[in-house]
């Protein structure tokens, strides 16, 4: 894999949990893909304000915290398969440990050609540590309309007016905004189920694996509503399904899952949720079509 960003955490980057935020994250992430692709020659600087509507989905694993100040590399590599195309992962520079991985699906127009055209690509083997694990299957749910997620038992967790400053100069939305903008709206989950020890930063939440499919782009000046629906509960793994609406044009843009664990802040570690909170999420839980 080679070199194509080199960084750190800033202090502003880090979230409630007191390491990177997933938006910050992706970012360095997308930072690491657009130099590689450019380096490559995979894209041109004309087309770098298009690229969000040329990823159709994108499947990301944290593997490791990054705290503040940790240097980070960001590695690019074309792969071999017909389901991802690219691979990006920030590893930390001091440790060699990989933070966290990125596998793009581009199948379609020129930059899948040209990027089937590059010397050297790894095998799914290769790279085992990024790809699937927890998510393994797409879930389809972009047919909906707002009120038919909200029967299916989705609930509204965010929503707002994308800003000029989230998008490209083309004005699409940046794919690490939308990450973003899901990760500002979890608190109205946790803060539900865990109203003491969320606000008392004893507990937070942390996301171990992310998929994201898009069906057209949202762009500057475009309201949006983030609908979250609860998929399986676990003592110690819970499975979310989240969908990105226009409300204007009751379209689904982003259909995301995530796979994402309780963490004692002190400890560093995983923790087990009692039956109490276990109860509280199951009474939430629904069951996709």
């Amino acid at each position: 894999m080679q070199l194509t960003y080199r960084g750190s955490v800033n202090r502003w980057e880090c979230d409630e949990n007191d390491h990177l935020n997933v938006r910050f994250c992706e970012q360095k992430l997308y930072q690491t893909l657009l130099s590689g692709l450019l380096e490559h020659h995979c894209l041109t600087r004309e087309d770098i304000g298009r690229l969000p509507a040329m990823i159709l989905r994108q499947h990301i694993r944290f593997q490791a915290e990054s705290r503040i100040a940790a240097p980070l590399g960001g590695y690019f590599s074309a792969v071999a398969s017909d389901e991802f195309q690219v691979v990006v992962e920030l590893r930390n520079e001091a440790t060699g440990a990989v933070a966290c991985s990125m596998l793009c699906d581009m199948r379609t127009g020129d930059i899948a050609v040209r990027l089937k055209q590059l010397g050297s690509s790894l095998a799914p083997e290769d790279i085992a540590h990024a790809w699937p694990r927890g998510i393994t299957a797409n879930v389809a749910l972009h047919h909906l309309t707002p009120d038919q997620a909200t029967e299916l038992g989705f609930r509204t967790i965010g929503a707002g007016v994308l800003e000029g400053e989230e998008c490209t100069d083309a004005g699409l939305l940046l794919p690490f905004h939308c990450m973003g903008r899901i990760s500002d709206s979890m608190p109205h989950l946790w803060g539900t189920v865990f109203p003491e020890s969320h606000a008392n930063e004893e507990e937070g939440g942390a996301v171990v694996e992310f998929r994201r499919a898009y069906d057209g782009t949202l762009g500057s000046g475009d309201p949006f509503r983030v609908m979250l629906g609860i998929v399986e509960v676990g003592p110690r793994v819970q499975s979310f399904a989240h969908l990105i609406f226009n409300p204007q044009t009751q379209r689904c843009h982003v259909c995301a899952q995530a796979v994402a664990l309780r963490m004692d802040l002190r400890a560093r570690k995983a923790i087990t949720m009692d039956e109490d909170a276990l109860g509280k999420l199951r009474a939430q839980q629904i069951k996709l079509p």
